[in-house]
Order: structure tokens, then sequence, then C-alpha cells
């Protein structure tokens, strides 16, 4: 592959494939997320220390170091430990955990979430936020004048491209540390006896949905409102 792909074209070939053997592992070990038990059997200790040994096997090999050098010549360090990656090493915790410490787990977890994205939620719509960046601009833009638009549209051009990286970088952070609970909820799928918890964690997840996107057209109304009585100046 090296000798006839160009190097990024082959780190994103291979950053494809990876993506393909985390899946394939990922249904070895649980089943998609559903509210109904799964009839896929849980996987024995031996047989999922082997699934991790070849999950560390294909890392090493997609990774790709080159022994004399010490050097890579594949997929980079924080694509392979993707997301998906640091889910699938999550259930090496969880999958013998009894079934009464993976639903406590989980409650826990969608409360620390829930409480999470309630805070965010409050953040964005704290009065004044959008107001105080507005008059912030205004008064930068009156004191400085016409001549400097140009230099200030680039300042904040820059500043908006820093501010979405930093922010995809948080936000990847931010799923690799915490655990994720739709992994305990597949692992309770093999559950019979968590048919009862598995229906009502999906209803509520259902509501929750409903109720952020509710809230999501509502701010968005608002703000679509804001701009259309804020129209150009004549």
């Amino acid at each position: 592959m090296k000798q006839t792909l160009t190097d990024s074209a082959m780190v994103m070939v291979m950053t494809r494939l990876w993506k393909e053997v985390l899946t394939i592992i990922e249904g070895l070990l649980v089943p998609p997320l559903s509210d109904k038990p799964s009839q896929q059997r849980q996987l024995t200790e031996y047989e999922l220390d082997v699934v991790f040994k070849w999950l560390e096997l294909l890392f090493q090999f997609f990774h790709a170091v080159d022994e004399e050098t010490g050097i890579s010549d594949g997929v980079p360090l924080d694509v392979l430990k993707s997301p998906k990656y640091h889910e699938i090493q999550t259930l090496n915790f969880f999958y013998f955990e009894s079934t009464e410490n993976l639903v406590r787990t989980s409650e826990r977890m969608a409360s620390a979430t829930a409480s999470r994205q309630q805070v965010q939620r409050n953040r964005l719509s704290a009065p004044g936020a959008l107001g105080g960046a507005a008059s912030a601009l205004g008064g930068a833009g009156g004191l400085t004048g016409l001549p400097s638009t140009r230099r200030s549209k680039s300042i904040m051009v820059s500043r908006n491209i820093g501010t979405m990286k930093k922010a995809k970088e948080e936000k990847r952070k931010e799923a690799q540390a915490d655990p994720n609970d739709d992994m305990i909820l597949r692992i309770l799928r093999m559950r019979p006896e968590a048919h009862h918890y598995l229906r009502d964690r999906s209803r509520q997840k259902e509501r929750l949905a409903a109720a952020a996107a509710a809230e999501l057209i509502v701010r968005q109304s608002m703000t679509g409102g804001g701009g259309g009585r804020m129209g150009p100046r004549r």
C-alpha cells in the first residue's frame, strides 16, 4: 500500500479500515442498542481476552511503528484512540459486572449526563450573552472606525477558527473521558433480567431527546426573530 499510494492517501485508507475493525469488534462484544433483550450470547472471560488481544495487535499494526527509527508510518495515535475505541475499552471494566451494579452505574451516568446538558443549556440561554457580545463588537467598531473593519473581520475569523478547533478537541476529550451509558445498556441487553430497566431507560432517553429538540427549536426561533428585527440601516 505504501508503494502505490501517497502517505496522506494511505493514512486515509487505513483510517477507514480501522473504523471498520472497531465496528466488527464492537459487534462481537455487544448487540446494537435497543430497549429489548437480545439473543446474542455474552462472551466468556477467555473469549473476551482473545478479542482484546486482537484489538491490541491490530492497534499496533495500524499504528505501524518502524522498529529501527521508532517513528510511526501509519495512523496517528489520536485517530486510533477515537471515542469508539475508548467505548470498546470501557467494556473491559463493565462486561462481567452484576446486573444490579450495571443498572446503578447506568443510572448514575444518566444523571450526570442530564446535569451536564442542563448546565450547557443554561450557559447558552443565559440572558445578555448574545447582547453582550454584540455590544462589545459595536463598541469596538465605534472606537476603531471604518478603516479597521477588514482587519477586525480577519481577527474575528481567526478567533472563530481557533474556537471551533478548541471546541472540537474538548468534545473529543470529553467523549473519551466519560464512559458511555449506551455501552452499559448494550451489555444489559444480554441480561434477560434487565428487560424492565431497558424499557424504562429507553423511554427516559426519548423524553429527554424530545425536550432538548423542543428547546432547540424555541431558541432558534428566538434567534431568528431577533435577526429579523435587526435589518440593515438605510
